[in-house]
């Protein structure tokens, strides 16, 4: 069994590299020593700084892309109402990433680069994992982003100073590549070539589960581009040949991240406003057996108890009830009594799963529906639902949990896609990252943008700030020009494979 590592801001200090804010609720500032020399640096150490660099962006997701997607709505928020300062907050994303001042993406690029030069085959491959983590969740944001001459400015050359924005559909090439090249890195790394596991904050220094989370992590991005591109083959060969493409085999072998203390959890009930922070009322109407055209069962989910608490007032009258938070609303004079707060269990949950073993069964799932694997889909579908709920320590063999898989298999014949992506929407609720692309791509849960939303759209990427494209504007310019935003650089434009 795999044992899980913790991490505390306080403690993970690297000659002096980067601690970006993730550690507090905004990542808003990054603290540099801009003097620091980086020369003849151990690989070992740059290893360890990278996903502390980058971990906060991930469970702060929910914030906004979380929101955007409807799986939280945080009260009063300008995000939820689509009034959001566009420029600000794509901006602040942008230059945690993208920032060459030991930024994580800077240091997995320069992990990669010193592995090779070593040759040193498992930090090179850990070094390519964590920039197609990070840059995928870049590119699904934005569209074309730099993702080959990305943060390499350490190399001191124009190309990789001011490097291009790459069309996704070349990013989404290079990154299924790098992934390819880290399993066959892993595959055949000498045996006295080692992960420091004092430094793996994921899996202990184990390189098969390395292989595992780089090969389901190339199954994200195959079904991510399946509007778009044939991936069937490619899909087919990695379920089809375990041995040569292992992934994730059970919720023991999920890359899952946790703070040492409880006070850096961004939803711990110490935390400033917490209250405000909810659950939507679309997200658990679905839960509740309802949600009207994204219904998918009769039945009440069972994590939904597990996330959140009934009303106050309902608890008192002595008819418990679920009530989330509605979307859209500009100020919401409501009392917190007659609202469903976040339960204990998920405020002492201290995890972030950077993917899940339900997630890769989901895939599945939609791969078998649509022809790209044999089989029955109703069956990965609802061990994927049985896999989300041993994730939270919810019994599946309970009555309630019983009760609710029948109603899902029930209602899955002629609702196969709108099952399969809610049931990943649901999934992890607070990575919104992952909820916003299931939604984008497959146009579920059904999202309206609530009754005070001044734009009558939903934003469907991130806006290139000004403040960033003026650091590079000939090669954001040549991307804003082309396909597929044709000159217009909006939140309202789709990217590449969001098509329907």
């Amino acid at each position: 069994m795999k044992k899980i590592k913790t991490f505390s801001c306080k403690y993970i200090i690297i000659f002096n590299l980067l601690l970006i804010s993730s550690c507090s609720d905004s990542l808003e500032e990054i603290n540099v020593n801009p003097n620091q020399s980086v020369e003849n640096p151990s690989v070992d150490l740059l290893f360890g700084s990278i996903l502390p660099g980058f971990v906060g962006q991930l469970i702060s997701s929910y914030n906004t892309p979380g929101q955007l997607s409807q799986q939280f709505a945080v009260k009063n928020s300008e995000v939820g109402i689509l009034t959001h300062d566009e420029d600000a907050i794509s901006r602040r994303f942008w230059e945690i990433v993208y920032s060459e001042n030991n930024g994580a993406l800077r240091n997995a690029s320069f992990l990669t680069f010193e592995a090779k030069n070593q040759e040193n085959q498992v930090y090179e491959a850990i070094g390519l994992i964590y920039k197609v983590y990070i840059l995928s969740y870049t590119t699904d944001l934005f569209g074309d982003v730099p993702y080959i001459d990305a943060a390499q400015g350490f190399r001191f050359e124009e190309r990789f100073i001011f490097p291009k924005y790459d069309a996704q559909t070349t990013i989404y090439e290079s990154m299924i590549n790098d992934l390819e090249i880290a399993n066959d890195l892993l595959s055949n790394s000498p045996d006295n070539q080692t992960i420091d596991e004092s430094r793996d904050l994921l899996f202990e220094g184990d390189k098969m589960l390395w292989r595992k989370f780089a090969n389901t992590l190339q199954l994200r991005l195959l079904m991510r581009i399946s509007n778009v591109q044939n991936v069937s083959v490619l899909v087919n060969k990695i379920f089809s040949n375990p041995t040569i493409y292992p992934i994730l085999e059970s919720i023991e072998d999920e890359p899952v991240f946790l703070y040492e203390t409880l006070t850096e959890w961004p939803f711990n009930s110490d935390r400033a406003n917490i209250d405000d922070v909810r659950l939507s009322a679309t997200m658990v109407d679905i839960m509740k057996g309802e949600g009207g055209v994204n219904k998918i069962a009769d039945e009440q989910d069972p994590r939904l108890s597990f996330l959140i608490a009934p009303t106050a007032n309902s608890i008192t009258a002595g008819t418990p009830e679920f009530i989330g938070q509605p979307v859209g609303i500009a100020s919401d004079i409501e009392e917190n009594e007659n609202r469903s707060l976040l339960n204990s269990n998920f405020q002492n949950l201290n995890k972030f799963w950077l993917i899940t073993y339900a997630e890769l069964l989901f895939i599945k799932a939609e791969a078998i529906h649509r022809g790209f694997l044999s089989g029955n889909a109703n069956i990965p579908l609802i061990d994927g639902v049985r896999a989300s709920l041993n994730r939270y320590g919810i019994d599946p063999s309970s009555t309630e949990s019983m009760n609710y898989l029948t109603s899902i298999s029930d209602n899955f014949p002629g609702n196969e896609i709108k099952q399969i992506a809610i049931q990943r929407w649901m999934d992890q609720v607070n990575n919104g990252f992952e909820g916003y692309s299931v939604w984008r791509r497959l146009n579920f849960p059904v999202l309206a943008p609530g009754r005070d939303a001044v734009a009558t759209e939903i934003p469907t990427r991130y806006f290139y700030s000004s403040k960033t494209t003026d650091k590079n504007q000939v090669n954001a310019d040549e991307a804003i020009n082309r396909s597929p935003l044709n000159g217009v650089n909006t939140t309202f434009q789709k990217v590449w494979w969001d098509t329907e």
